[in-house]
């Protein structure tokens, strides 16, 4: 794994952001020495892109951060519909690569006040984020975008800037938080909590219940609902539909699977509860949703 380590102050700071959506035998261009970091999120589908000597192929819910000083090409097709975000920014400040990170507390060499808190902001150049940071990552990133890149449509598309360049710059930290590398102390109850979100994340597709939750992990269901709630803002219940949800709409777009089979894939107990339930999330049909977000369908 390879990192960037920013020296701050002062902050990596946003320039543009966008989506493009690729036909399959759609292949990402090749540029030289751009002068600026250039972030992709793969949302659904694939990416075959190399930059320097490091080759990548990138599927749904990973991320790179492209050199600014190298040359990146797509060195592969890719061979299903895609669709991944992008953004630029500028390091105004000092930063070096390396192979391996050393996280060090901040410390303070002066009681002086006026004095910079000189730091390490440190991302590696690679992560596959999880389905429910990749939820809140896309809800971000989202509302920075302005430009669209339509390989069906043939067409680029600019929209108009929602936000003051200080309310992007607030949201680019936020994306920021999700990739960089920093482990706090965590105490007994955020342990718990992460531990439970992720045998979610990896069981959301069977029949899990709060019970089941609290039997593996050894506690009573309430201290699993409030592990969860006080580190999460959500109960275990919510937390398995939600992700059920965010797996199913993403099945919905990329996969030709029936609305039954996607039901049953990710875990609903019938397809008439499923239904119900997409709408009370979504405010449609599942049917209605993959006619919606499938381009050219």
């Amino acid at each position: 794994m390879e990192y960037v380590n920013f020296s701050t102050p002062p902050y990596p700071h946003f320039i543009i952001a966008g989506s493009a959506l690729y036909r399959p035998g759609d292949i990402h261009g090749r540029r030289s020495n751009i002068g600026i970091f250039d972030l992709i999120f793969i949302e659904y589908g694939e990416l075959y892109i190399t930059d320097g000597d490091a080759s990548y192929h990138l599927k749904e819910n990973e991320l790179i951060i492209l050199k600014p000083d190298s040359t990146h090409y797509g060195h592969k097709k890719v061979t299903e519909k895609t669709k991944f975000d992008w953004l630029h920014f500028r390091s105004a400040g000092e930063y070096h690569y390396s192979e391996e990170f050393h996280l060090v507390k901040e410390k303070r060499q002066s009681l002086n006040i006026y004095e910079d808190r000189k730091n390490t902001l440190t991302l590696p150049l690679y992560k596959k984020m999880t389905a429910l940071e990749s939820s809140e990552f896309t809800s971000i990133f989202s509302k920075l975008i302005s430009t669209n890149i339509d390989k069906y449509q043939q067409k680029e598309t600019q929209d108009q800037a929602l936000f003051s360049p200080l309310e992007c710059q607030e949201l680019f930290f936020r994306l920021l938080s999700f990739v960089q590398v920093f482990q706090p102390q965590r105490n007994s109850s955020e342990l718990l909590a992460a531990n439970i979100m992720e045998y979610i994340l990896q069981n959301f597709h069977t029949q899990l219940t709060l019970e089941n939750i609290a039997d593996y992990f050894n506690f009573h269901p309430v201290h699993i609902i409030r592990c969860l709630k006080r580190e999460y803002g959500i109960t275990p219940n919510k937390a398995i539909i939600q992700i059920r949800i965010d797996n199913a709409k993403k099945m919905l777009i990329t996969s030709d699977l029936s609305i039954n089979k996607i039901s049953e894939f990710v875990g609903f107990s019938s397809p008439s509860y499923f239904n119900k339930v997409f709408r009370e999330y979504t405010g449609m049909t599942p049917k209605e949703y993959r006619i919606l977000k499938r381009p050219g369908t």
